[in-house]
């Protein structure tokens, strides 16, 4: 039952830390063009606000243009203009995260105590809601800012507050302003990470091969292409290993297609069950697999794979009981394209069966 309260209050509860990372990248990603456009707004609004408190306000005029038309705008025009800056993004959102608390402690120093702080108060009040709902912060960078601003407020304003008389309002908007933001941003950021699960099951499910739940073919080829492009930048190695089963046509002439499939899902498994974490498997098509196995040259890819031969060979299937296959192994050389990566391995495999089936060979 615990389990399910947390779930239903964070949607990402109990998955895998890297999830959760993948989450904030994602979440922080979605939410630039929000905190893009909310600074600059909020910006605009602030040198209107500052231009109208220089018509107003007589009481240190000089030091509230610094903060409300030079230091808040500056700050959020510069959030703004790094948010174009993808490597500028941690010091964005601590621009972002900075801003609202110098508006409450100014708008604290410069109006409490006097008799036009009820007029400056919804400031404050605008500020907790504006930091929770409208910044574009996560919940929890927006909980640490609006808890700093907050102590300030009390610090500041409680002792006033809790004497007799209307300024007792004071915090009951304080609570509003504090609770109605608050629970904003946790229904926003619970929407999101429901949304993210969503998305993260559809690309999952649009990569995966329906029958055998091996990474499909075009799923294959991206991992492929994406250890080419880091054995070019690294110049570490990297082996494909291309297998087929033997004389699996005659399981499906004999047997039928359901056997058939059996034997595919069954296959699939042990190749799955008998490589390493780092290493990807997928179905290349009918009978056919491919294991991308990343750092590793064809030597120790040989060894690797006569155990999984041995492994696969020792295997009873359901109903054909033992099956074997043919392995084709090459090793990337650099600069080389795919296509001649994989013609090396399809190459390999061929004479893996030539020479008898239930054989590695490598290329």
């Amino acid at each position: 039952m615990l389990t399910t309260l947390a779930r239903l209050l964070d949607p990402l509860h109990g998955v895998p830390d890297a999830t959760r990372q993948r989450f904030e990248d994602w979440y922080r990603q979605a939410a630039i063009p929000q905190i893009r456009y909310v600074a600059f707004l909020t910006m605009g609004l602030y040198l209107i606000y500052a231009a109208i408190e220089q018509n107003v306000e007589t009481d240190q005029p000089f030091a509230r243009f610094i903060v409300h038309a030079l230091m808040v705008p500056g700050a959020l025009l510069a959030t703004g203009l790094l948010s174009f800056r993808p490597g500028r993004q941690t010091l964005m959102l601590g621009l972002l995260s900075c801003a609202p608390i110098v508006s409450v402690l100014s708008n604290l120093y410069f109006n409490f105590g006097s008799s036009r702080f009820a007029l400056y108060a919804p400031e404050i009040y605008l500020n907790l809601m504006w930091t929770f709902a409208i910044s574009g912060l996560t919940l929890k960078r927006a909980m640490a800012t609006a808890l700093v601003s907050l102590s300030a407020i009390l610090l500041v304003t409680l002792e006033h507050s809790l004497t007799p008389g209307p300024q007792r309002l004071h915090l009951i908007w304080i609570l509003a302003s504090f609770s109605f933001g608050l629970l904003s941003a946790f229904l926003l950021e619970k929407a999101h990470k429901r949304m993210f699960l969503q998305q993260d099951s559809l690309e999952l499910s649009a990569s995966l091969d329906g029958l055998t739940g091996l990474w499909n073919r075009s799923r294959t080829e991206a991992f492929l292409a994406d250890e080419q492009a880091r054995a070019n930048r690294y110049g570490t190695p990297f082996s494909v290993v291309l297998i087929d089963i033997d004389h699996f046509k005659h399981v499906n002439d004999t047997f039928g297609h359901a056997v058939g499939d059996s034997v595919l899902r069954q296959f699939a498994t042990l190749l799955r069950e008998n490589v390493r974490a780092v290493d990807k498997v997928g179905r290349f098509g009918g009978e056919e697999f491919l294991i991308v196995l990343p750092e590793i040259g064809s030597h120790q890819a040989v060894a690797a794979v006569q155990a999984l031969r041995r492994r696969i060979q020792a295997f009873a299937f359901d109903t054909v009981e033992r099956k074997t296959a043919s392995f084709g192994i090459a090793e990337y050389r650099p600069g080389e394209t795919l296509e001649a990566l994989m013609a090396r391995a399809d190459k390999a495999m061929y004479r893996a069966k030539a020479s008898g089936r239930d054989r590695v060979e490598a290329l």
